[in-house]
C-alpha cells in the first residue's frame, strides 16, 4: 500500500486531490471486510496531507481515519485522532469540521458509559451543526440522541429523535444512514413488543446494507434480528442470524461485534437447555471484549453470564456477576435493565433471553 511519498513532490492542489481519494476509498473500505487495507489508505492520505494543518480536508481525514478504527472496536486510538481533527478544525474555524468532531467524541464518551458527558457534547454539535447547513450531521446527531435516551429507558423520546432523524435521511435518499435508523428503530420496537414494526425494519435495514455492500452494517443488523428472535423465544430462526453475526465480526477482525455476538450465542446455548456451554461462551465473550469499549455491552454480557451461571446452580456467583451488571446499569441509567436485575436477585435464574 502506497505510503503518500511518491506523491509529496506533487503540488498542493494534486496532493489534496489525491488524498480525497484515498480517504474516499478508505471509508468506504472500512465498512467491508477488510478494515486493516482501508486504515492502510488512511494513513496514505494523512500521510499527503502532513503539515498541512491550514486544510480543512486534514481535519475530514483525521476524523474518518477515527472511525474506521472506531467501527472495528478501537476507541482507544480513535481518540486522538477525533481530538486533532477538533483542534484543527478550531484553529482554522472550519465549524462544520468542528461539529463533526464533536458528534464523534460524543459517540466514545456515549459508548464508554458517560451518557451526560455524550449528550452534552452532541448538544454542543447540534448547536454548530444547523446554522452551517449541515442536515446529514443533524441527522447522525438525532439519531444519537435517540440511542441515548433508549438507553436510560425513555422510549418516546428515543423515538421522536428516529423520527426525525429517518425523515432527514430519507428527504436526502443517504441510504447508508436510512439503514442504521431503522436498525435502532427495529431494536426500540423490540423492546417496546412491537414485533411485527421490528422485523419489518431490520429487513429493509439490511436489504439496504446488501444492495450497498456494507458489511459492517449487515453484522448489527444481524445482530438485532437474532435478539429479536431470542426475545420471541424462536430460536430456531434466532440462530442463522447469530452465526452470520459472528462470522462478519470474525472476518472484520472487530472484537467488540465479536463480543455481542457470543453474547448472543451464550443466550441461545442457555435457552436450548446447555447451561454449561452458555457459561463456557459467556466468558469467552467476557474475555473477547475489549475493556471499556462499549459499557452497556460488558452490562448486558454479565447479565447473560449471570443466568447461565444460575442455571447450573452456581447461585452465589450467579448474584455476585449480577450485582457487578446492575452496577453497571445504574451508572448508564438504564432504568429497564436495572429493574431487570432487581428481578433476577429476587426470584433467580430467568427461562426467557431477558
Amino acid at each position: 500500500m502506497n505510503d503518500g511519498s511518491a506523491f509529496n513532490s506533487l503540488p498542493h492542489g494534486p496532493r489534496t486531490i489525491e488524498a480525497r481519494r484515498l480517504a474516499e476509498l478508505a471509508r468506504a473500505g472500512g465498512l467491508g471486510d477488510s478494515p486493516e487495507s482501508a486504515l492502510a489508505e488512511g494513513e496514505s492520505a494523512l500521510a499527503l496531507l502532513s503539515g498541512d494543518d491550514r486544510n480543512p480536508l486534514l481535519a475530514d481525514v483525521l476524523r474518518w481515519q477515527g472511525s474506521v478504527l472506531r467501527d472495528r472496536g478501537d476507541a482507544v486510538r480513535a481518540r486522538p485522532l477525533y481530538e486533532r481533527s477538533l483542534e484543527i478544525a478550531t484553529a482554522i474555524d472550519y465549524r462544520a469540521g468542528r461539529a463533526h468532531a464533536l458528534n464523534c467524541l460524543g459517540t466514545l464518551e456515549q459508548r464508554r458509559g458517560r451518557l451526560d458527558d455524550a449528550t452534552r457534547l452532541y448538544a454542543r454539535a447540534l448547536a454548530e451543526a444547523e446554522p452551517c447547513g449541515e442536515t446529514r450531521l443533524t441527522g447522525m446527531l438525532q439519531q444519537n440522541l435517540g440511542i441515548v435516551a433508549d438507553i436510560r429507558g425513555n422510549p418516546a423520546s428515543a423515538l421522536a429523535h428516529y423520527r426525525v432523524s429517518l425523515q432527514i435521511f430519507e428527504r436526502s435518499n443517504d441510504l447508508q444512514y436510512v439503514s442504521w435508523v431503522l436498525n435502532n428503530l427495529g431494536a426500540l420496537h423490540v423492546k417496546e413488543g412491537r414485533f411485527d414494526e421490528a422485523s419489518s425494519a431490520f429487513h429493509r435495514a439490511l436489504l439496504i446494507a446488501f444492495e450497498r455492500g456494507d458489511l459492517m452494517s449487515q453484522g448489527f443488523i444481524e445482530e438485532n434480528r437474532g435478539e429479536l428472535r431470542l426475545v420471541q423465544n424462536d430460536s430456531e430462526a434466532a440462530a442463522p442470524s447469530i452465526d452470520r453475526a459472528l462470522s462478519i465480526a470474525r472476518q472484520r477482525n472487530d472484537r467488540v461485534r465479536q463480543a455481542s455476538a457470543l453474547k448472543l450465542r451464550g443466550a441461545l446455548q442457555r435457552l436450548l437447555g446447555y447451561p454449561t456451554a452458555a457459561v463456557e461462551t459467556l466468558r469467552h465473550a467476557l474475555a473477547v471484549c475489549p475493556a471499556g469499549e462499549d459499557a452497556l455491552l460488558e452490562a448486558e454480557l454479565l447479565y447473560q453470564y449471570g443466568a447461565a451461571l444460575s442455571d447450573i446452580g452456581d447461585d452465589d456467583q450467579a448474584k455476585d456477576v449480577w450485582h457487578r451488571s446492575m452496577d453497571a446499569f445504574r451508572q448508564l441509567d438504564a432504568r429497564r435493565w436495572v429493574g431487570r436485575l432487581k428481578t433476577r436477585l429476587a426470584e433467580g435464574g430467568t427461562h426467557r433471553y431477558f
